[in-house]
């Protein structure tokens, strides 16, 4: 053991001169520079990637034909892909439908004309045949199959089936072997299952042609971040295709939203920096003088160029920071008035909490909610405990990232509506919420009786109360209010939260 220690040390100074170039300015003669293990890493990876074994099987699986999947350290990738749907797939499917249409409602009272949520897929969806032979999914419909057959709308775009038949007859990949990314080729393909989504509600819009969408050539690539993981991305090269819109494009101008900062297009290019703010992309010689808001991962990077060329103005964020900055996606509604919304999220992570965030927390309709003049009266509950927060003046300070606050009604009520009204000291546009409710009777709240939404302004407000499943809410003797603000509104007045007579109730006591 002794003698191998030796050696290996006595050989590692070789291997770094011989092997690894040192960044500029790095200090000549530093131990990290000479005795790095990266080399030895780097040939212990590539010598079992040869053999299907991977040496990071959290981060990445090696298939079949030096095939790369991710592995299940980001969204239990793999192991969801490799069950059938569940009961709690439908429900939670369920409540994404209701969230959609609650944000289709609320965009179009925004001016906004069409809104759509495209679904790209796993590379494991459309290459199945490539993974081993352990990882094969599930003969029965899957977790996305089973979450968006029952959304009960069409403002999802699957583009799975699409792709899984393009994959079949098309000479070339639609994704890369080493990165979990699909090419431009593969998305243009949903590029195209969009625009046939958008054609009714925007007839005169003027789409790329089939001539901009066809394959000029290919281009060798290296890397991936696939690859990357195995340490192996300098070594492992295959083919990037080249459309005919990509020669087509005029001049492109990115901007920070809202600073006016020019920024660098390779820097724009980079998902993981374009990604973190806001960016405004304008172009020259769009077929349309349209603005668009992109809520895009990094699947949405292989559209850019169909994107840009058909549409003036597009501003880019991820979908997982839409309730950042205190209500960042409300304020840029009103900042950009965007003639469409567009939502690019990969497969994978549709069920994972920060996109249920996104659709379970949408805005009530506005202003329509509860009738403030109906008859009855309504119940203002009374604050009766904190947690998370405490009093500040007239108002009241969140102090922990698990905000709520328990209420009493002054009797025990059924069939209402509940209405909100809460005003963020710091101006913030929205605000996620969450409001349980159980009985007299009952020891303790559950989630399934509970309703979320996204409070916009300073007034929201719902229509009767339901449970999960959909029954009714049932009586309701105690109230708990939880705050999800992401860190704004820090500081706000709670001017009442009172259950109101809903429209239903109001014709029965009619």
């Amino acid at each position: 053991m002794l003698l191998a220690t030796l050696l290996g040390l006595a050989l590692l100074p070789l291997l770094n001169g011989w092997l690894v170039t040192p960044p500029p300015g790095a200090a000549c003669c530093s131990v990290e520079r000479w005795f790095s293990s990266e080399p030895l890493l780097r040939a212990a990876s590539a010598a079992l990637h040869r053999v299907g074994i991977s040496v990071a099987p959290r981060q990445v699986v090696v298939g079949r034909d030096g095939w790369l999947y991710l592995g299940d350290e980001q969204s239990g990738s793999l192991s969801t892909h490799r069950r059938a749907g569940r009961p709690s797939d439908i429900q939670l499917g369920t409540s994404f439908g209701e969230g959609a249409r609650r944000w289709d409602a609320f965009l179009k009272s925004r001016g906004v004309k069409a809104f759509r949520i495209l679904v790209a897929p796993d590379k494991e969806s459309v290459y199945p045949e490539h993974l081993p032979q352990w990882a094969a999914p599930p003969a029965a419909p899957g977790v996305a199959d089973t979450l968006l057959a029952h959304t009960g709308t069409d403002l999802f775009v699957d583009t799975r089936g699409l792709l899984r038949r393009a994959a079949a007859t098309s000479p070339n990949p639609l994704f890369y072997r080493h990165d979990t990314h699909w090419n431009t080729l593969g998305a243009s393909y949903g590029f195209a299952a969009l625009e046939r989504s958008l054609r009714a509600d925007l007839p005169d819009v003027v789409w790329p042609s089939a001539d901009e969408r066809r394959l000029l050539g290919l281009r060798p690539r290296t890397g991936g971040d696939l690859a990357d993981s195995l340490r192996m991305g300098p070594w492992l090269t295959e083919t990037e295709p080249v459309l005919m819109v990509s020669e087509r494009l005029g001049v492109r101008v990115h901007r920070r939203h809202g600073g006016g900062e020019v920024l660098d297009p390779a820097r724009v290019a980079d998902a993981r920096v374009a990604m973190t703010f806001p960016v405004r992309t304008q172009h020259d010689q769009a077929l349309n003088a349209r603005r668009v808001l992109w809520l895009a991962d990094s699947f949405g990077k292989g559209m850019d160029d169909l994107m840009h060329r058909s549409f003036a103005e597009v501003v880019t964020l991820h979908w997982r920071d839409v309730h950042m900055h205190g209500g960042q996606l409300v304020r840029l509604i009103d900042e950009v008035r965007p003639d469409v919304v567009i939502v690019t999220v990969v497969e994978r992570a549709l069920a994972t909490p920060a996109f249920a965030s996104v659709l379970q927390y949408a805005p009530m309709p506005a202003h329509g909610a509860v009738a403030e003049e109906a008859a009855g009266t309504p119940q203002v509950a009374e604050l009766v405990e904190m947690s998370g927060v405490e009093r500040l003046g007239e108002g009241f300070r969140i102090t922990s990232g698990a905000a709520s606050m328990s209420f009493r009604l002054p009797q025990p009520a059924a069939g209402m509506g509940v209405s909100l009204h809460l005003v963020c000291a710091d101006g913030s546009a929205s605000l996620p919420v969450q409001l349980f409710w159980r009985g007299a009777n009952e020891p303790r709240f559950h989630r399934d009786h509970s309703v979320r939404w996204l409070h916009v302004g300073d007034r929201s407000a719902l229509v009767g109360l339901t449970t999960v499943d959909g029954r009714s809410a049932g009586e309701m003797a105690v109230l708990r209010l939880d705050l999800r603000g992401q860190g704004h509104c820090r500081e706000f007045r709670l001017q009442e939260l009172a259950l109101r007579p809903s429209q239903s109730a109001v014709g029965r006591l009619r």
